[in-house]
């Protein structure tokens, strides 16, 4: 099948088959699936016969975007702008995002394991829902990350996992919060949404046996892209975060401040998540998620 995949589909031994026009979006060398080595399987010096070019068609247009890491090409206003021209052939009048009038978020509660109830079969995400799980969701503080009022919305999801619809205001942070039997109470705190999404998905977590007699744990997760010290001005709690290495590979960043509830911040290229810090020891798990 992949032999007949990427045969030439002509006399040029184009890859691609028209009269459709094709376009690929990669890195130049930021994309941790496509690198010479194999740093990120965890083999360093071990050739992996690909390359940057490795995402590249003959016979498409393949768009070089210095820097960007694997999700990047599809997420970053870089990659947008090489769409919409390829597509429209002009430039986009913006590739920021245009805030809304008002904001309706929805999405789903999913959970963990082949059994999401079953915390022995495993911690990975299953992407089905969750239910009987709770949210509960409030407003917060920009500066501190403390809650404004009483809750926005409270529920507890049915079979679907959907937990919305939440009508807010553009540029209102968000703290999300999620428990459910055999998971942490996950607190997810957000920086204020542009726009309308029906894709706002949450996951509760469970607390990894070596972190259980942390004070308080705390991670920076950016779903939509990497994590790369060499590239971005990032800081989590005032201090670049540890660990994380040079070359986009880690997309989140997990600390474990002392003492008791505070507010706690993350800055990423200019966007600032400030959340609170809440017990481990009371089952609690803490997550700053950029959207940028």
């Amino acid at each position: 099948f992949l032999k007949a995949l990427n045969a030439p589909k002509n006399a040029a031994g184009d890859e691609v088959s028209g009269p459709v026009k094709w376009m690929t979006i990669r890195s130049d060398n930021n994309d941790k699936f496509a690198q010479p080595d194999g740093l990120w399987i965890g083999q360093k010096g071990t050739p992996t016969n690909v390359t940057a070019a490795g995402p590249e068609l003959k016979g498409a247009t393949n768009v070089v975007i210095a820097r960007i890491d694997h999700r990047e090409t599809s997420y970053s206003p870089a990659a947008f702008e090489a769409t919409y021209r390829f597509i429209t052939g002009k430039a986009p009048a913006r590739t920021d995002i245009a805030a809304e009038k008002s904001v309706v978020l929805n999405g789903k509660i999913t959970g963990l394991g082949v059994d999401s109830a079953d915390a022995k079969t495993g911690n990975f995400s299953n992407n089905l829902p969750l239910p009987g799980a709770q949210l509960e969701v409030y407003a917060t503080d920009s500066a501190t990350g403390a809650r404004t009022g009483g809750a926005l919305l409270k529920k507890t999801v049915g079979t679907d996992g959907r937990w919305g619809p939440l009508t807010t205001q553009p540029g209102m942070p968000l703290e999300f919060v999620i428990s459910a039997p055999g998971y942490a109470t996950t607190h997810i705190y957000r920086s204020g949404f542009p726009r309308s999404s029906e894709l706002i998905h949450l996951r509760p977590e469970r607390i990894a046996d070596a972190d259980k007699t942390a004070d308080a744990i705390v991670t920076l997760t950016r779903p939509r892209g990497y994590l790369d010290p060499a590239r971005d001005k990032m800081l989590l709690d005032g201090a670049p975060p540890a660990g994380v290495p040079a070359g986009a590979g880690v997309a989140s960043a997990k600390i474990k401040p002392a003492g008791g509830q505070r507010p706690i911040a993350a800055e990423f290229n200019g966007e600032r998540v400030v959340g609170q810090t809440w017990p481990a020891a009371s089952g609690h798990l803490v997550f700053l998620e950029l959207t940028y």
